[in-house]
């Protein structure tokens, strides 16, 4: 089963505007990409399986019932997740090389932030409540709102004098996005059509939530300046 982010709905609405959008009968939405057709106003269509083919994928679904199986989902799921934590490594690493300490003890107490998420979902466990900056989670969420859409990062920023940072923190943040359909396919109970792991979504939401923060300051934003 394949999952449609909002980042792909995004991209492909910025080539080409479209009013509806047809969704094959083997792909899932994520809600952040259905909540993306619904402020545009755009139809969202699901095509309809055969009967043998539902028949199938009702035999399917109910053999891959248990949430977190020990699956090649699962497995994808933990290695994504490994990969992402390396990377908050090695991003931290490049930018207090490049003289920015503050920003890279940021990242580094974002990365920890993660690896207690990741944690979660390995012991099965809901992830600990992020604090960052002071904030608390419902703060971040309210001060970030509709944020990642006005961070859309081009050619331009690379040029600006601290376009280094701004092109880390924004692969760090793009990165964090392929976590979503990760988790969906793992957590997904066919039967009542939802994650069964939601929370952890939410987390790497808050996650990237941040990021965009940290990015929007280093373009001269200054709402969040501390």
């Amino acid at each position: 089963m394949k999952f449609i982010t909002e980042m792909e709905l995004r991209d492909l609405y910025r080539k080409e505007p479209f009013a509806t959008y047809v969704l094959e009968s083997d792909t899932k939405i994520t809600p952040g990409a259905r909540q993306f057709l619904g402020d545009r106003r755009v139809t969202l269509v699901q095509a309809q399986y055969s009967d043998d083919k539902n028949d199938k994928k009702s035999n399917t679904s109910k053999s891959n019932q248990a949430p977190g199986r020990e699956s090649w989902c699962t497995l994808r799921l933990r290695g994504r997740m490994d990969c992402i934590e390396s990377l908050f490594l090695l991003i931290a690493a490049e930018l207090l090389r490049s003289g920015d300490a503050v920003l890279s003890e940021e990242v580094m107490a974002l990365g920890k932030c993660f690896r207690n998420l990741k944690i979660a979902e390995r012991e099965q466990l809901a992830p600990d409540k992020i604090q960052f900056w002071g904030w608390s989670a419902e703060e971040i969420t309210a001060r970030a709102d509709n944020l990642e859409k006005y961070v859309d990062i081009s050619e331009f920023h690379i040029g600006l004098e601290n376009g280094k940072e701004i092109a880390l923190l924004n692969y760090l943040r793009a990165s964090l996005r392929e976590i979503e359909p990760t988790i969906l396919e793992t957590y997904w109970n066919e039967e009542q059509q939802v994650c069964a792991r939601e929370d952890l979504i939410d987390t790497v939401n808050l996650i990237i939530n941040i990021l965009c923060m940290m990015m929007w300051k280093g373009l001269g934003g200054k709402k969040w300046k501390r």
